[in-house]
């Protein structure tokens, strides 16, 4: 993709394919994933469940399932001068464990099961410094208390010593990226971090993720399926459907001026509350099949309603309808624009 120079990124994903071992049956589950993500920029990753938003993240942090594995691509991770290449490293082994949580954080969805609710929540967060830094463990709760007064966890010294259950899901979300900020790494991968939080505390957590890429200049990659919170925060959307990158660009191009169907069908799908007048919601019809039942072709054109015999025909590359807007459909004419459905579709 072309939206930055390569001395710019802090991650690049190339062409990068995830297989996963099913009984006796192999899935490709992402297919040539492509993404270059600017330093101190906020990645927004979308689309309907199932399409490998989560994959992408755990594939990044060497995270994935024992049945999954990187099959092709590389995973480079710019620190400094010295670009490492993330999925050349054994899971588990020094140099992937000091790259997560240092350099590499994640904020998961379910607080409940990635918090010990054995272990005061406090120690939970001072557990990555004490693992990372040579400090010691009154210096560690300091540094804690100070970063949970910064998230707004209220009387943070008595807080420090509460179990997660004593939290409400907005502050145990608090608490996670607490975990994941606490050594201040250079990328914050956030999976669905407000799927389960009512929209008041989303917009706070929203704030919070912004405001921690703004005033600590850190890279966030956002994975949601909320398009409304994506137009609050990001600054480039990534569309993803059944393991591909389908559409790219900075977040005005991708939801003012979507190019591709399915992203034009999701954006179909969010209420608009400026607009002047009511417009009839739609959905996006059919079901993302299984990875194992696609073979060729567009992944998308069993639901597309422009779909013809040659999207199934042979794999759709990405192609630059604007500088920095990448988009996969040969369906595009000379300007980058759909055609025209009869009907008025």
């Amino acid at each position: 993709m072309s939206q930055s120079t390569k001395k710019d990124l802090i991650l690049d994903l190339k062409s990068v394919n995830v297989k996963f071992k099913v009984e006796d049956d192999t899935l490709h589950i992402l297919r040539d994933v492509s993404l270059s993500i600017p330093r101190g920029s906020f990645l927004c990753v979308v689309g309907e469940s199932g399409c490998g938003k989560s994959v992408t993240a755990q594939a990044i942090v060497q995270l994935l399932p024992d049945n999954g594995e990187v099959s092709s691509g590389d995973i480079l991770f710019s620190q400094g001068d010295k670009v490492v290449e993330l999925n050349k490293l054994e899971k588990f082994g020094k140099q992937m464990r000091d790259i997560r949580g240092a350099k590499i954080g994640m904020i998961f969805q379910d607080t409940l099961s990635s918090l010990n609710p054995a272990h005061k929540v406090g120690r939970q967060v001072a557990e990555s410094l004490l693992q990372h830094f040579p400090i010691s463990k009154d210096e560690a709760r300091t540094r804690v208390i100070e970063l949970f007064r910064k998230l707004g966890i209220p009387d943070p010294e008595r807080r420090y010593e509460a179990y997660p259950h004593e939290f409400s899901g907005g502050m145990r979300q608090r608490v996670m990226i607490a975990i994941a900020t606490i050594c201040e790494p250079d990328l914050v991968i956030a999976d669905e971090p407000t799927t389960a939080l009512d929209v008041t505390i989303q917009a706070q957590i929203m704030t919070l993720l912004k405001d921690l890429q703004k005033s600590a200049g850190k890279t966030f990659i956002l994975i949601t399926h909320n398009m409304a919170l994506v137009s609050e925060v990001a600054d480039h959307v990534a569309v993803m459907y059944l393991g591909r990158v389908v559409e790219y660009g900075a977040v005005d191009q991708v939801l003012r001026d979507p190019r591709h169907p399915y992203t034009k069908a999701l954006m179909a799908s969010v209420p608009n509350l400026d607009a002047d007048k009511k417009v009839e919601l739609q959905t996006v019809d059919g079901q993302t099949p299984s990875p194992a039942e696609v073979t060729v072709g567009c992944e998308f054109a069993g639901r597309c309603p422009y779909a013809i015999a040659a999207c199934r025909e042979k794999t759709i590359e990405m192609t630059q309808v604007n500088p920095g807007h990448d988009v996969r459909c040969i369906r595009l004419d000379s300007n980058g624009k759909l055609p025209v459905l009869t009907g008025g579709a």
